[in-house]
């Protein structure tokens, strides 16, 4: 079995993100995430213009007399 050396650690630790990785990697992620909630509130907002058009195609409808598809 190998013996334990401090350098062994040192080069160990080496490989291991800084505070400075971390933060800067939470910046990106919080981005990310930023960004698909703006393109789900998007979407959203189209989604409830359209539910609001099928109601006033069904009152133009039902107002015309015209049978729903």
């Amino acid at each position: 079995m190998s013996d334990l050396t401090k350098e062994y650690f040192d080069k160990q630790l080496g490989k291991l993100a800084t505070k400075e990785d971390l933060k800067d990697e939470v910046a990106n992620l919080a981005g990310m995430v930023s960004r698909r909630f703006d393109e789900v509130e998007k979407k959203l907002d189209v989604r409830a213009e359209v539910d609001q058009l099928k109601v006033q195609m069904k009152k133009v409808w039902d107002a015309l007399n015209i049978a729903s598809k």
